[in-house]
């Protein structure tokens, strides 16, 4: 992955698989279930309880503290945009380093928006795009499949990070950027990327009664 333009993407989707930390309250139900089960009479009330607050606790801890992560997991430069884990990172397991990479070519739009995390970065590639870099998209039974299989200890470190979302409609990854500012991602990316590549920005504003609507893009 060359230097050039880097961004922090955050979230946990960055360390881990995509879905991997929903596996957080699956566990919990599982210890928690048999400390709260009236069949646990050898146990005393306040220990069953207060041990599944406890545990509550301990979740909720660790969903919030993954949710504010940051890595350096986005680079661009003029021949195209990386999106993965850069060579020097220290990350077990050789489909967690997959990097994705999508010439501008193969790019028809950037697309910012801010949100609540930051600001919301959106590369939707080019009716020639090959399927090779295309969004996989898999069945509910299959994505559930795939999801109970990170329960086993260690299967995480067999799949590919979820730095970026895949959507269909029109085919794009979408990720959320912490660290800049969205006028600071549409002045760089708008240096790095081909003149054909349009760097779009959503503006969202407040109508009369206050409730938020996009407008129209604007264009660099």
């Amino acid at each position: 992955m060359p230097d050039g333009l880097s961004v922090d993407v955050g979230g946990p989707s960055a360390i881990f698989p995509r879905g991997y930390l929903w596996q957080a309250p699956v566990w919990y139900l599982i210890i928690a279930a048999p400390l709260l089960a009236s069949s646990s009479v050898w146990l005393p009330a306040w220990f069953r309880f207060g041990a599944a607050a406890g545990l509550l606790g301990a979740m909720l801890t660790l969903l919030g503290v993954l949710a504010v992560v940051r890595v350096r997991a986005c680079t661009a430069d003029s021949t195209g945009v990386w999106l993965g884990l850069p060579p020097t990172t220290k990350r077990r397991g050789r489909n967690r380093r997959r990097v994705v990479f999508l010439p501008w070519a193969q790019i028809e739009r950037v697309r910012l928006r801010t949100n609540s995390f930051g600001v919301r970065l959106e590369f939707l590639l080019s009716p020639a795009a090959p399927s090779s870099v295309r969004p996989v998209h898999y069945s509910a039974g299959t994505a559930l499949r795939r999801w109970l299989v990170l329960l086993i200890p260690g299967c995480y470190m067999r799949r590919p990070i979820g730095v970026a979302t895949p959507l269909d409609g029109p085919p794009r990854y979408r990720m959320n950027v912490r660290g800049r500012t969205i006028d600071q991602l549409r002045r760089e990316f708008r240096a790095a990327a081909p003149a054909e590549v349009v760097i779009a920005v959503v503006v969202r504003r407040a109508s009369a009664v206050s409730s938020p609507t996009a407008a129209p893009p604007r264009v660099a």
